[in-house]
C-alpha cells in the first residue's frame, strides 16, 4: 500500500489493516495475528464513506484502460483506482478543512486533526 493511500485513510479514520484473535474483547488477551487490507478494499471504503457524507464526488473508469477519473467539481484526478480514490480523499479533506464541515463528520474531524 502507498504512503498518499495510508495517508487519507488515516485522515478519514479507514482502518488500513485487520487482525484475528480476542484482542481487546478480554483483558490481557494477545491478537493471533494482523495483516494489512488490500488497497482495493481499502480505497472502496474511503470512497464508500467520502460518498455518504454528500459529497458530490464521481470515480469513473477511463475507457478501456486501466486507469480511473476521479472528479469532484472541476478538480479531476486520473491514475490507478487506488490512486485517484486516495487524491480525491485528501483534496476532500483539505477542501472541508479550508472552509469548515458539518461538525461531526468523520471527514470534519480528519480536517481539523490535518490541521493542527
Amino acid at each position: 500500500m502507498n504512503e498518499l493511500l495510508l495517508s487519507a485513510a488515516k485522515q478519514l479514520g479507514v482502518a488500513t489493516d485487520v487482525s484475528a484473535g480476542p484482542g481487546a474483547g478480554f483483558a490481557g488477551a494477545p491478537v493471533w495475528a494482523r495483516w494489512p487490507r488490500h488497497p482495493l478494499e481499502v480505497a472502496q471504503e474511503m470512497l464508500n464513506q467520502i460518498a455518504a457524507s454528500g459529497e458530490d464526488v464521481h470515480v469513473r473508469p477511463l475507457g478501456a484502460t486501466p486507469l480511473w477519473r476521479a472528479r469532484r467539481g472541476s478538480w479531476t484526478y486520473i491514475g490507478r483506482f487506488e490512486d485517484a480514490v486516495a487524491h480525491l480523499a485528501i483534496h476532500v479533506v483539505e477542501g472541508r478543512c479550508r472552509r469548515g464541515s458539518p461538525p461531526g463528520t468523520s471527514i470534519d474531524r480528519a480536517a481539523r486533526a490535518t490541521a493542527r
